[in-house]
């Protein structure tokens, strides 16, 4: 992880990929909010450039379209960081990238809008569960 426990000169590091600048500031913001350092990507190049450079403590993938495009940058995170909390996010739920989200490791599969509530939850029991490691 980016931060080690009790250390407080590092921040927590999120990755939040997502091709609509408004969803992307929108889902970024309660995590700043928090104190993370956040990294937002508009292109899956962009992301994937992003996860070779950084190690992330969780990250935020957009699903795309039920070709699931965001799992180019699920298996990239996996490659590229220590196993990591990551939440995809759909505009309409998909029980086959549902299954493959799940099966890559995703902690939550949302259907989009996702409230500032559920992800500032979502915050609180990722910085919960970090905290007992």
């Amino acid at each position: 992880m980016a931060q080690e426990i009790g250390a407080f000169s590092n921040t927590w590091k999120v990755l939040i990929f997502d091709e609509d600048i408004e969803t992307l500031a929108r889902h970024a913001e309660p995590f700043e909010a928090q104190g993370f350092e956040v990294h937002k990507c508009m292109s899956i190049e962009s992301a994937m450039r992003c996860i070779e450079r950084e190690e992330f403590d969780i990250a935020v993938v957009d699903q795309g379209s039920s070709a699931f495009e965001g799992r180019r940058i699920i298996r990239h995170l996996v490659r590229y960081n220590s196993p990591l909390p990551f939440i995809v996010l759909t505009r309409s739920l998909d029980d086959q990238c549902s299954q493959q989200a799940f099966e890559l490791g995703a902690t939550e599969y949302l259907e989009k809008p996702v409230s500032t509530a559920k992800v500032n939850m979502i915050i609180q029991e990722f910085l919960g569960k970090s905290m007992k490691e």
